[in-house]
């Protein structure tokens, strides 16, 4: 959903046409860019069109070409995307009820943990180890970003203090688990 509230939150602004939502993403909401791939943009526009959440109107607008003409700007033809009424309903709907809930779930090493015992004690530290080197590395990377780019407004703030927390948390909780794995006989953990 959180695909959707991007799509409509920015058309919210003021329409646009694909390439210019894409661009402002990847330019305003790099934490989102990785996230939200040109198909996906496309396929979301299609989906919310369909659903009566956008309009598309063909105009005439300054647009660069394709390919190597792409920093010359120029008149052309685009469709270009509107949020209607019942798009903006929706937005307003989907940011309430993000905003003031949770929805727990199972991640991808939750899943895995249920499993650990198929692995050596040795195994699973030296994985978890390397799973730690990386979040490390991307704790790291958000932080240089924040540095480099400044607090652009407090919604960036925001999106990358809540990044930064949940990353803590996630170093926090390998490194206890780490532990525990490397003396398994306090952890009361038998493995195979």
């Amino acid at each position: 959903m959180y695909k959707q509230v991007m799509l409509l939150g920015l058309l919210l602004e003021r329409p646009m046409y694909g390439q210019q939502i894409r661009e402002v993403i990847e330019q305003h909401h790099d934490f989102l860019a990785d996230h939200i791939k040109k198909p996906t943009i496309y396929y979301q526009l299609e989906r919310l069109v369909k659903d009566g959440y956008l309009e598309v109107r063909r105009e005439a607008v300054e647009a660069p070409g394709p390919g190597a003409a792409h920093d010359e700007l120029a008149p052309r033809e685009r469709e270009v995307y509107y949020i209607t009424s019942a798009g903006r309903q929706r937005f307003s709907r989907l940011l309430r009820s993000m905003l003031s809930s949770y929805t727990p779930g199972l991640s991808e090493v939750d899943a895995c943990l249920f499993f650990l015992h198929h692995l050596t004690s040795e195994e699973a530290v030296a994985l978890l180890r390397e799973r730690l080197k990386h979040v490390t590395a991307y704790r790291e990377s958000v932080e240089r970003q924040m540095e480099e780019h400044g607090v652009k407004d407090a919604a960036h703030r925001f999106v990358n203090e809540h990044t930064l927390a949940l990353l803590d948390a996630e170093i926090q909780w390998l490194e206890r688990t780490i532990q525990l794995l490397s003396t398994p006989a306090e952890a009361g953990v038998e493995r195979s």
